[in-house]
């Protein structure tokens, strides 16, 4: 399951999302074999779709699948997992502003990501009797903590959502909570956006953050925006 979930992340760090098996070999320094077997059960389950072009077979994953969301999701839940586990002061916290901002904004708030993780580390490792000083030892500025939001049309209210992170944090840490929320129809207006580039700058800035929750729906519009049928 873990080169699996490896192999749905790869294609998603490639620029067009279309890999041959030996690229995808060379990538995740896996054996030909193992690539190869891997590639051919993820096709036989519908989450990989492939093109022979020569001896070669483009490869590029299915967003029509929903097996292929879920296969990203997992493999982006482990990364937050991970980070709480080896962060415990900083984990306990992000469970704690989670927890809130799910149930002020159940019905409105699709995906929640944060775009600072370091940042909250630093915050996690002044806690401890430093409430004062938690400040960048390298460069004394304040630390801040940046989301984004997911959200439906109408209802999530971003201003409140600043407030009640802000209200979560230790007292005396001089920490500037900022946000920035988009509707999903927005969000893929902007992802699918060829000038200049910019719907693949705005999707390497939120896969450098940790999702919070709101997995699947976040890689749903991601393959809707990015993937592409082979041989279309």
């Amino acid at each position: 399951m873990q080169t699996n979930i490896e192999i749905s992340r790869a294609f998603m760090e490639t620029p067009d999302g279309v890999m041959s098996i030996h690229q995808l070999s060379r990538r995740l320094k896996l054996p030909y074999g193992t690539a190869y077997n891997r590639i051919h059960i993820l096709h036989e389950q519908g989450i990989v779709q492939m093109l022979a072009q020569g001896k070669a077979k483009l490869c590029a994953l299915n967003p029509e699948n929903p097996m292929t969301a879920c296969l990203l999701a997992l493999g982006s839940a482990q990364l937050t997992e991970h980070f709480i586990r080896e962060n415990p002061d900083s984990g306990k916290l992000l469970k704690t502003i989670k927890t809130n901002l799910e149930a002020n904004f159940a019905g409105s708030l699709v995906t929640a990501i944060l775009l600072t993780p370091g940042q909250l580390k630093s915050i996690g490792n002044h806690i401890p009797g430093n409430a004062g000083q938690a400040e960048d030892a390298e460069t004394g500025r304040e630390l801040t903590l940046d989301f984004f939001y997911i959200c439906n049309d109408s209802g999530f209210d971003e201003a409140a959502a600043e407030n009640i992170t802000a209200g979560l944090l230790p007292p005396g840490l001089p920490v500037k909570v900022t946000s920035m929320s988009l509707d999903c129809s927005t969000l893929l207006g902007m992802f699918t956006e060829n000038e200049n580039e910019a719907g693949l700058s705005a999707y390497g800035m939120l896969h450098e953050g940790l999702i919070m929750f709101g997995f699947e729906s976040f890689y749903r519009l991601i393959l809707e925006a990015f993937s592409r049928k082979l041989g279309r």
